[in-house]
């Protein structure tokens, strides 16, 4: 009698074995983030600039260590009390956007960019550009306890104006059939002098959990409010939520 078929099916076994120890989630591998971030563009200077933007909640508070503070690129940052809750406010006297001229220029087969006198600025070459605007991009991320609510995080994890009616609406782009999208209105205060500067803004909260499992793969969540201004402004606005639930690989791993 032969021992090669034998040895066969053990090699077999221990072949399969192994792959399954490989694909199966790694416990010390298990993570979770939140990610806060806050960007603010204009296409003019603005004076006397008052700007609030919602934090993210959690269990009707806002979630602790995730609002920048001091100076955010030119700006004071703080958190205030408003009629619509705790806000991240952004203040400055006089924010400044200077045109600024650049030319593109290739090296080994590279393009880059490289800024360049105004004298020498040629409307008429397309290798020149002329930029009259200036944003303002700050974000904060925190570890949390894995795993976090992704599903159906309204309530259970950190997101923007969690007692806003949320209605169902079609997501930006095709995920698989775990991904909704919820739209909401949400209050932001926008006060500055300008002429007919643009002023544009996108305040997100991102939450995911992460393992590896023969690969790094996880699920999660986002929560964003934009909005849009032209001219000066003094008051509060209608601006523009989406909460996007359910992305990724489900269901997460159990600790």
């Amino acid at each position: 009698m032969t021992h090669r078929p034998v040895l066969a099916v053990l090699l077999a076994a221990l072949t399969l074995t192994a792959g399954c120890s490989f694909l199966a989630p790694n416990p010390e591998s298990y993570t979770s983030t939140y990610e806060y971030s806050v960007g603010i563009d204009t296409t003019g200077t603005l004076s006397d600039v008052t700007i609030r933007v919602p934090l993210p909640q959690q269990d009707d508070a806002v979630v602790e260590g995730v609002a920048p503070n001091d100076t955010v690129d030119g700006m004071n940052a703080a958190v205030v009390d408003t009629e619509y809750g705790p806000m991240l406010e952004l203040t400055a006297e006089t924010f400044v956007v200077e045109t600024r001229y650049f030319r593109v220029v290739e090296a080994d087969g590279m393009g880059r960019r490289e800024e360049i006198d105004e004298s020498e600025y040629d409307p008429t070459n397309p290798d020149h550009q002329r930029v009259s605007r200036r944003t303002v991009t700050v974000s904060v991320t925190r570890t949390a306890a894995y795993p976090i609510e992704t599903r159906t995080p309204v309530g259970a994890s950190p997101t923007f104006v969690p007692d806003a009616t949320r209605e169902l609406t079609e997501c930006p782009f095709p995920y698989r059939d775990e991904t909704a999208c919820f739209a909401y209105d949400a209050p932001v205060y926008l006060s500055y002098e300008s002429s007919s500067t643009r002023v544009s803004g996108v305040v997100a909260i991102y939450g995911s959990n992460e393992w590896f499992a023969g690969g790094w793969t996880g699920n999660g969540y986002s929560d964003r409010v934009e909005f849009v201004a032209t001219g000066p402004q003094d008051g509060w606005v209608v601006a523009n939520g989406t909460t996007e639930v359910g992305r990724g690989t489900y269901p997460s791993p159990e600790p």
